[in-house]
């Protein structure tokens, strides 16, 4: 268990290392758009089309911008630091670790429902209506009676199907992966995966059944590490499918029983976490 965690911490820290590269300014270039329409609900959409490699910064209030790869073409990403201040920058790779920033907007949002972040889909939680993933969740819970007992069936369901995928991280840490962004159709045709992508599965299939899901990123330990929180009657629970998965935690009956024992240090979220 200890080695596969060390695998996300390598893994996450190649992926997702935040101030690492440089940044500089430049003018927004055609294409380019910051769509603040929906901030209200807890996301923007961004839409810049470019064969270099993209991150998005967010800075919320004065604090540090985290930057997110970027998929070319037209994705979402949640504004999930609540009602504030927020910066979001769109930068276009250079070479090797230079950006440019060709698009910034600052702006002000009043988000109407603080759960909206969880319920969307976005660049690490991809899902449409009628997709492979929310018919598959939709199936899944299709006679559950209460969202507690979905979150269960998707949990079961994800427990018994992955294993964990020590090729891919191995190909990560090695470098000859250098960008990853999970594909949550992909993860749910195969049957194999590292923590990021059963967490970026495992919260796509619970908003589109519309329980609130955040996917996390931070420590388990001392390793770096991706696992989930689920909102269940205004509280949050820490799922972890890379525990269940790895430790064959399946067949669970109660939510107390899909709750991960360990112990997080969350780095990009603030959510308080009921113990269950």
């Amino acid at each position: 268990m200890k080695r596969l965690f060390r695998h996300d911490c390598a893994m996450l820290a190649v992926l997702l290392v935040m101030f690492m590269f440089t940044v500089v300014n430049a003018s927004a270039t055609n294409g380019t758009t910051i769509d603040t329409t929906n901030a209200k609900y807890g996301f923007v959409t961004v839409n810049y089309t470019s064969n270099a490699k993209l991150k998005v910064g967010i800075q919320y209030g004065s604090g540090k911008t985290a930057y997110r790869d970027c998929p070319s073409g037209t994705t979402s990403f949640a504004l999930d630091q609540g009602n504030g201040t927020y910066t979001v920058s769109v930068c276009q790779n250079l070479s090797g670790t230079s950006y440019r920033v060709v698009a910034s907007q600052t702006m002000r949002v009043t988000i109407d429902s603080a759960n909206a972040p969880y319920l969307i889909s976005t660049s690490e939680v991809p899902f449409t209506a009628g997709d492979a993933v929310t018919t598959k969740a939709a199936e899944l819970c299709k006679n559950a009676k209460t969202d507690e007992a979905k979150v269960i069936a998707i949990y079961n369901y994800m427990a018994s199907r992955y294993t964990y995928d020590n090729k891919l991280a191995n190909e990560i840490t090695s470098g000859k992966i250098t960008k990853y962004i999970p594909d949550t159709a992909a993860t749910l045709n195969g049957t194999t995966g590292m923590c990021y992508d059963f967490s970026s599965l495992f919260a796509a299939m619970c908003r589109s059944e519309g329980i609130p899901c955040a996917l996390t990123k931070g420590y388990a330990g001392t390793s770096y590490h991706a696992w989930n929180k689920v909102n269940l009657n205004g509280k949050w629970y820490q799922i972890d499918l890379t525990y269940a998965v790895t430790r064959s935690v399946k067949n669970a009956k109660t939510l107390h029983e899909c709750v991960s024992p360990l112990t997080y240090t969350n780095t990009s979220d603030a959510l308080a976490v009921a113990a269950a």
